[in-house]
């Protein structure tokens, strides 16, 4: 017996409630998508840029895996950091190290309140916890993978988590690592993506973050970008282990003597102007001369480069020994604005974007896997042909199964988010300032109308466009880009940015989610 719609969407709207939280980001073609409310209608979504900087007080060597602390667990950090960003200007941020076995959910909850998504790197520096690049044959197993899957299983539920990246510069150009590694950043993002299809009730992008390296950057992205065999048509298995985005690390433009053309930046359009997915700095800011004016941002990024890329994120956050910060800390964990804080916060709050609608950019997102091409950039990249490693058996298991971690996160709805903290911030001239974090309510609100999205789900999504951002400006749009077809995981018909990509599920009795997927696919 079929159930019609109407009986199907009423006994939805009698299950418990959904998650309040930000809606989250999707991918369309080469841009990021935020939707605009939970009718996630394309007429209504916009384009999303990323304003962000990487984050990871301490350095590298501040993560340490048998701690029980990291960078996320400690809400009164996250609360002290949340405001620093709002006074930014931020929406991103990107972190590089964190501990999957640790419980986020109030530094999450906190970032997601105040209206901080986050890019987060699955790896780390320690022994089986990332793919080594002299080494990806044997560095590519159960052990490896088994933490990966758990890291995902630790954050799948915060819609604030914008994606995930594979790898950092695992592609270089030392020794014969642009030969032997590329089949293996696309393996570990193929068992990424079928992971999350298999036990998240979203898609979540994965992206690859670049070497700052001309040449090799180019082959990379092309190599990580494609997704079919003749130009014509996606081909699965190339499909599922593409990058959804692609980070550049690139410190090309050096504030008071760069300018467009003597950075670069004035190629970078038409080096990149092919793509079919999101791209963005994932750092730049180079240090060369001090205090960093960073005009870079409003001349280059969100400038000229704005039609293209989709924003980027500063390195970095905090005062490291390689002088890269844009605040100082000092041993009570109280804050200083340097005069670098202050000139990012002015350009981005100048910066003027565009506000596009997701309805205005197409849906094609084919690209070939052409060897000669990327070959003829760098004559040493491995393609393998396109061939990857095979799957072992037992990481095959764990993606059929799960890691049957246990820690997964969520955002607190019983919470009560802080508004103050016990650490001091100075601004720039060593004032004390008197902060307070203000949260926006639309950060909290997202209540799924089952209707409007159903419809805005079946709705065609053919629509083309140019790739000139020509709609009205708004300096104040925090809006950006993204990519359709097979953006995300392996079942991108169950898990399109309709139902799936919107929502964050949070039953207390595990019949209610079997009861709420199951109403779902017959809507579908």
């Amino acid at each position: 017996m079929q159930l019609s719609k109407s009986i199907l969407l009423a006994a939805l709207a009698a299950t418990p409630s959904l998650v309040n939280a930000m809606l989250p980001i999707h991918i369309k073609n080469y841009r990021f998508i935020k939707p605009s409310s939970a009718t996630n209608s394309e007429s209504d979504n916009e384009v999303f840029f990323v304003k962000g900087v990487d984050y990871q007080p301490g350095g590298s060597s501040g993560y340490d895996a048998d701690s029980d602390t990291d960078i996320l667990s400690d809400p009164e950090v996250c609360a002290r950091d949340a405001y620093a960003f709002q006074q930014l200007g931020v929406n991103t941020v990107r972190i590089y190290s964190l501990n999957p076995d640790l419980n986020h959910d109030k530094c999450m909850t906190i970032f997601n309140n105040a209206g901080i998504y986050a890019i987060l790197d699955v790896n780390s520096g320690n022994y089986g916890e990332s793919l080594n690049r002299a080494d990806p044959s044997g560095t590519y197993d159960s052990l490896y993978l088994s933490r990966v899957f758990k890291f995902i299983d630790a954050f799948k539920n915060y819609p604030n988590v914008l994606g995930f990246f594979s790898g950092n510069e695992v592609i270089n150009d030392q020794s014969d690592y642009a030969k032997i590694d590329p089949p293996y950043i696309r393996a570990v993002q193929r068992d990424m993506k079928q992971y999350i299809s298999k036990h998240a009730n979203r898609s979540i992008p994965v992206g690859y973050s670049a070497a700052d390296n001309t040449d090799l950057r180019l082959a990379t992205f092309k190599y990580l970008q494609c997704n079919s065999l003749d130009g014509n048509k996606v081909n699965d298995d190339l499909d599922i282990s593409k990058s959804d985005f692609f980070g550049l690390n690139t410190y090309e433009w050096c504030s008071g003597t760069s300018s467009w053309e003597s950075s670069g930046y004035d190629k970078l359009n038409s080096t990149f102007e092919d793509a079919v997915i999101p791209l963005i700095f994932s750092e730049y800011g180079c240090n060369k001369n001090t205090p960093r004016t960073f005009d870079e941002v409003s001349e280059g990024l969100y400038g000229g480069l704005k039609n293209v890329f989709s924003g980027g994120l500063v390195y970095e956050y905090t005062e490291e020994a390689n002088n890269y910060g844009l605040v100082k800390l000092d041993d009570s964990g109280s804050l200083t604005y340097k005069d670098d804080f202050v000139n990012l916060e002015s350009q981005l709050k100048n910066v003027s974007l565009p506000t596009t609608k997701e309805s205005e950019i197409s849906s094609d997102s084919i690209y070939k896997c052409d060897n000669s091409a990327i070959t003829n950039i760098y004559s040493g990249f491995g393609t393998n042909n396109f061939t990857l490693p095979s799957q072992p058996a037992e990481i095959a298991n764990m993606i059929e199964y799960g890691v049957n971690g246990t820690n997964t996160g969520k955002i607190l709805t019983d919470y009560a988010v802080p508004t103050t903290f016990n650490y001091t911030i100075k601004n720039n001239k060593d004032d004390t300032i008197s902060a307070t974090i203000s949260y926006d309510k639309a950060n909290s609100l997202n209540e799924l109308d089952v209707t409007a999205t159903t419809v805005a789900k079946s709705a065609s999504t053919s629509q083309s466009s140019s790739r000139s951002l020509t709609s009205s400006t708004s300096p104040s749009s925090s809006t950006g880009s993204s990519s359709s077809t097979g953006s995300s995981s392996a079942s991108s018909s169950s898990k399109s940015k309709g139902v799936g990509n919107i929502v964050n599920v949070s039953f207390s009795q595990s019949g209610y989610l079997a009861l709420f997927a199951g109403l779902i696919s017959a809507l579908l």
